[in-house]
């Protein structure tokens, strides 16, 4: 997929500017005549690293609450005032604030005649893709202040899961942590004065401690070379996520085998339906924009391949077990329920509800398996160090 900028007004004469995903130039242009843009540039983006870095230390500096925050506070603002005097306010509140020229920029955006949700793709690292496309249905279905609220909680969510799960690692972190400064120290310390005396005696040392002296060695001489190539991996890493599908694919599948992912993906899903489906959207197009906004590619073709199957004629409970193997047949029952009884929107929220229970539920378990996990590797470790140097005193008595 790549990432396009466009430019262009609706019916309404109304200005258009934003990005979209396509598979190239013509299918971005037929997207955009479909939505009823009439296009006046359309060119593929390129977004500089300068930016990118800039937009992440940005994003790093307000913090994983500021997002939730700001859509909470627009929506209980947008209850009594337009969108350009919220958002004027907001800016006058952040003064001084790191997120005063983000703001700055929204109130800009809007007063050209732009669309909110334009100014907020100018910022995507920091608000996401996702809720950038609920704000976008917002604006189309005039129920801009529902969806800021919406998005409000589940941003909350999101922020208090990634805590619970921060908050398990730590424990076992630091256990690993004290195990590899240990291991550092005996590797450069300790089993050095064994390798000097056995070459006095002319003996040899054991196999395990002649890997963790040489190791250490290693690690000592090329420390400076090791940290390089570890940082340029990870940037390179990144880029490819970013760039390459196939690399994004890769790892996105990874996420989606990990339950606690797999589930928040599958919550954020049922939230998104349902709302759409309570806005009027028809089933398919719900799908349609749910896919677009996905931020996992495995999800998104999902997604895209249901919708497909139901345009073909397939209800969507049957094309569910058929795209999605694994797919939970609790939420399956619920799904084929409400299509039977014509409250699907009521099922989707139960099975976001069931969704978010499965996810307390690993997050409850997580911190006693990351303890058992993160002590089994340190003893590991711990005990490489002991034979390393029990088995060398042992080896003593065959020296004289």
């Amino acid at each position: 997929m790549t990432k396009f900028k466009y430019k262009g007004y609706n019916i309404n004469s109304v200005a258009q500017v934003g990005t979209l995903e396509a598979e190239n130039y013509a299918e971005a242009y037929a997207a955009l005549q479909y939505q009823g843009v009439k296009v006046v540039s359309l060119a593929p983006e390129r977004v500089s690293v300068v930016k990118l870095l800039t937009d992440y230390l940005t994003r790093l500096k307000l913090g994983g609450r500021w997002c939730s925050v700001f859509f909470r506070e627009l929506s209980v603002m947008l209850g009594v005032m337009t969108l350009h005097e919220s958002l004027l306010t907001l800016t006058r509140a952040a003064a001084g604030h790191v997120s005063e020229k983000i703001l700055s920029d929204l109130v800009e955006t809007v007063e050209g005649g732009e669309t909110f949700s334009a100014g907020l793709r100018k910022y995507e690292i920091i608000f996401g893709a996702d809720s950038i496309q609920s704000i976008e249905v917002g604006e189309a279905s005039g129920r801009l202040q529902e969806v800021a609220a919406r998005l409000a909680e589940q941003l909350e969510r999101n922020y208090a899961t990634s805590r619970k799960v921060r908050g398990a690692m730590y424990y076992p972190l630091i256990v690993m942590l004290a195990a590899i400064i240990a291991a550092g120290v005996m590797m450069n310390l300790t089993l050095p004065v064994f390798e000097s005396f056995f070459n006095e005696q002319g003996g040899e040392l054991p196999l395990i401690t002649l890997i963790l002296l040489n190791g250490g060695r290693f690690l000592t001489e090329h420390l400076f070379l090791i940290v390089i190539f570890i940082l340029a991996g990870m940037i390179l890493l990144a880029a490819a996520y970013r760039e390459v599908e196939e690399v994004r694919y890769f790892f996105d599948k990874l996420k989606m085998r990990i339950q606690v992912l797999r589930e928040i993906e599958l919550r954020n899903l049922f939230s998104r339906l349902s709302f759409l489906l309570e806005s009027g959207v028809t089933l398919d197009a719900a799908i349609k924009l749910s896919a677009a906004s996905s931020g996992n590619l495995q999800m998104r073709q999902l997604l895209e391949k249901i919708q497909s199957s139901i345009e073909a004629g397939e209800r969507f409970g049957v094309a569910l077990r058929h795209v999605l193997k694994d797919f939970s047949p609790l939420y399956l029952g619920l799904i084929v329920t409400g299509e039977t009884s014509g409250n699907l929107v009521e099922m989707l929220r139960q099975c976001e509800a069931m969704a978010d229970f499965e996810i307390e539920e690993t997050l409850r378990a997580l911190p006693a398996k990351a303890e058992v996990y993160g002590t089994l590797a340190a003893g590991a470790i711990v005990a490489a160090l002991v034979f390393s140097i029990v088995l060398p005193i042992l080896n003593m008595t065959n020296l004289f």
